[in-house]
Formats: C-alpha cells, sequence, structure tokens
C-alpha cells in the first residue's frame, strides 16, 4: 500500500495542485529568516548547507494549508520567539484559530552569545485548528522534552528528532489520518507519520535534502508494514539505522 507521496518542488505550486480537505493536519519547519547554518564547530568543510528560502519569514502558505485540511484539521508550526507576531498574523489572517505556544525542550542547551544570552534550550510550536478540531486522545500538555538530533549525526541544518515528532503527531491525530509538510527538508515528519500509522505528503524545494527525504521515508514505509530487518535478520529500532537519526 503506498502511504506516502513526495513531490520535489516549490511548495505554493505543488499545494496549488492539491485536493481540498484531503489533508487531517499540517505538521511543519518552515524558513523562519535566521539564515542559519549548522556544524560552525568543526572544520568549514562540513558545514552544512544553507536553507533555501531562509532570509526573511517565509509567509504565505498558510491560506493554501487552511483549505487543504478537514473542518476537523489542525496545523503545527516550528519558529522562533522573534518571528512569532508574523507567524501568528500569518495563521490568523488565513482563518487559522491559534490556540496553543507549544515548547519542545531539548534537554541541552546550544551555543549562541556566551556572554549577553541566555542559553537557548528550547525551540517553539505554534498550534492552530479549524473549529471543528478536538484532540483524539488526552489532552496533551505544552512541554516536550526530548534530546536534539546531535550536531555529528545531522542530514540537514534544523533536523528535529523522530520521537519529537512521533508524539507531536499522535497528540493531534488518528492512525490512518493523513499528514502534510509543506517544508519536509530531511523527511523527519515523514517518518514519524508512517511510523505511527499515519499517511504522509511531503513537499521539499532543495534536491539534496528530498533526495534524502526519500531514502529515509521509503526505509520507515518497510518498517512500518515490518519489511525492514538488518543484517543480523532482526527488525530495527529507528535510531540504529543511518538515516534514522534520533
Amino acid at each position: 500500500m503506498n502511504d506516502y507521496q513526495l513531490f520535489h518542488g516549490d511548495c505554493l505550486t505543488v499545494m496549488a495542485g492539491m485536493e481540498a480537505g484531503s489533508v487531517s493536519a499540517v505538521v511543519t519547519d518552515p524558513p523562519y529568516g535566521i539564515d542559519y547554518q549548522s556544524a560552525r564547530r568543526i572544520d568549514k568543510s562540513k558545514w552544512k548547507p544553507k536553507i533555501q528560502n531562509d532570509k526573511t519569514p517565509f509567509l504565505g502558505w498558510a491560506g493554501m494549508a487552511y483549505q487543504l485540511c478537514t473542518p476537523m484539521g489542525c496545523i503545527l508550526v516550528f519558529y522562533r520567539w522573534d518571528v512569532q507576531t508574523a507567524f501568528v498574523d500569518e495563521l490568523e489572517q488565513n482563518k487559522w484559530v491559534v490556540k496553543s505556544q507549544i515548547i519542545w525542550d531539548k534537554v541541552s542547551h546550544g551555543m549562541g552569545d556566551l556572554n549577553g544570552e541566555f542559553a537557548p534550550q528550547h525551540e517553539n510550536i505554534l498550534f492552530g485548528r479549524k473549529t471543528e478540531f478536538t484532540f483524539p486522545g488526552d489532552r496533551p500538555k505544552t512541554v516536550f522534552r526530548c534530546n536534539r538530533v546531535p550536531p555529528e549525526q545531522l542530514l540537514h541544518p534544523n533536523q528535529k528528532p523522530v520521537s519529537l515528532l512521533s508524539a507531536l503527531i499522535e497528540s493531534v491525530s488518528n492512525p490512518g489520518d493523513t499528514i502534510l509538510d509543506p517544508f519536509m527538508g530531511s523527511g523527519t515528519t515523514g517518518v514519524a507519520a508512517l511510523l505511527t500509522g499515519r499517511h504522509f505528503i511531503g513537499i521539499e524545494l532543495d534536491e539534496s535534502h528530498f533526495a534524502i527525504a526519500q531514502a529515509r521515508i521509503a526505509r520507515a514505509a518497510q518498517m512500518a508494514d515490518g519489511q525492514f530487518v538488518d543484517k543480523q535478520g532482526k527488525s530495527s529500532d529507528t535510531d540504529n539505522l543511518p538515516l534514522f537519526t534520533q
């Protein structure tokens, strides 16, 4: 069974051609204007490529996301504290009812300005819903605590852990639902969606990241169907696979 669809291209173009009401939840980490480049602590030859369209917050897609969701749909958007207003305005102007700010506690802090800035240990996520949305199970709390992907294991500069995306997806959707990520990156949302029994639609503009996402999500699909075995002939845990970091 084909549980996922992946598109290499501009999300605005791809979403414009999708069927309205075909998605249960949008879970995504769009470019939000930080022009970030990871792995600065190691050899410059090993710096990760910068994210495309990351000079300013990438807006203009939330209205399409709203149309693609069912009346029971919702949206989860990663963002940074200093662009919160831009993203809240973008969602609310496109009919989303913004209800919560979720915190991802990374357990360990990052670097930043060592002398003039609090050590950053969390990221922010906005939660918005359509009018008929209800949580599928117990009411989730606003803080999710799990380790970030170690810098040396990153396949994408802003890669999130599978465990975090799995917890978020399970908190707002049911098995069999369809999850959309218009800014798929290295495919973590897709991996988490398939491993939790959801369908997935992913869109990615960057060719190299799209190729990584294809490989990771294909393996996740095999694992979800019980078809993937390791060299010892045993089912493998996601964290032990080369393309399944965290």
